[in-house]
């Protein structure tokens, strides 16, 4: 006769039949989980530790993964309505001073986009760079100056303001940088049908005024936690976020001078009635309100050139097709921050 294995001593030691298939009494659960160690030895215990580990792992990397982007619940730089919904307290106490002197970088400068996932995740931070007033006294004062009309079609009249407490800008250059925007042929005054005049007393229809980002979110909100400019129609005031006005875009690459042509444009525009829109020109070039300072991504997953101007040459399709709701912008903030 066969002597029996070690294996199946165990086996018969253990009990040949749970109650029911052959007839034997039940065995309590310590009775089970010995005879099931003694069967698999030091698997028994190795196999349930690492189920545990498998799944502490998995929850783990399942609790890190990156969240979706809040919803904007109001558009960057729009109407009145979005205007003035949030005050929040500044994010952190940086301060200081930077010049505003705009480089002599080509007003026609068409510098690639770089189009990699890293810079399209980065879009919407604030590049890095020289230092700039956080808070300012949230009043303001109209730098001195005027003109004469520009442009032919309904006139609109502005002045050109600079909050108080704000250091480092000289106002002066500010304030030639704004009328070298809007009185190029490129600029709004090329439509053939709107006229500009910068002024410094009496009515206006809107004042184009450089604020610090603790005033641009009391007046346009915070809902994007982002640094960004608006046009604030309830208080007929076009506000230019100096931080942006310092430091500019990331999808600009450093072309500061083409990126506050685009800030003015851009928010002028929307004094002047024009919605958003996400849709590059048929040249490829990012329509001037596209929200560039977020990123140039379409829908389609197209990448527009970016674009400081309404007309720029050679668009037959310029200013571009706008859209109107929060809902347009709220995706086109998504998919160009995640």
């Amino acid at each position: 006769m066969t002597r029996p294995s070690a294996e199946q001593r165990q086996r018969d030691s253990a009990g040949r039949s749970p109650a029911g298939r052959g007839g034997g009494p039940r065995r309590g659960a310590g009775a089970r989980w010995r005879a099931f160690a003694g069967r698999y030895g030091w698997r028994a215990y190795a196999l349930p530790l690492l189920t545990v580990v498998s799944a502490l792992v998995i929850f783990n990397i399942g609790s890190h993964r990156d969240q979706p982007p809040a919803r904007a619940a109001a558009s960057v730089g729009t109407l009145a309505s979005t205007v003035a919904s949030t005050s929040a307290a500044p994010s952190s106490a940086a301060t200081a001073t930077s010049s505003a002197t705009a480089s002599s970088k080509s007003a026609s400068s068409s510098r690639p986009v770089v189009s990699s996932p890293a810079t399209s995740l980065a879009s919407p931070a604030l590049p890095p760079g020289a230092p700039y007033t956080f808070q300012g006294t949230g009043s303001f004062s109209t730098v001195a100056g005027h003109s004469g009309v520009l442009g032919k079609g309904q006139l609109y009249r502005f002045t050109i303001d600079v909050e108080n407490g704000i250091t480092g800008v000289d106002r002066k250059v500010f304030a030639a940088t704004v009328m070298a925007a809007l009185s190029d042929k490129r600029s709004w005054i090329g439509s053939g049908a709107v006229a500009l005049q910068r002024v410094d007393s009496g009515p206006v229809d809107f004042r184009i005024s450089l604020s610090a980002p603790t005033t641009v979110r009391r007046i346009c909100g915070y809902s994007l936690r982002i640094e960004t400019s608006c046009n604030a129609g309830s208080v007929g005031r076009v506000v230019l976020n100096v931080s942006r006005w310092t430091r500019g875009a990331v999808v600009f690459d450093g072309d500061l001078a083409n990126y506050r042509r685009y800030a003015v444009n851009h928010e002028v525009g929307h004094a002047l009635g024009h919605n958003h829109s996400h849709y590059c020109l048929d040249n490829g070039l990012a329509p001037v309100m596209m929200q560039q300072s977020i990123g140039t991504r379409t829908a389609g997953g197209r990448v527009c050139r970016v674009n400081p101007w309404p007309f720029p040459p050679g668009t037959a399709d310029a200013p571009g097709a706008e859209q109107f709701g929060d809902q347009a912008d709220a995706d086109f903030f998504q998919r160009n921050s995640s």
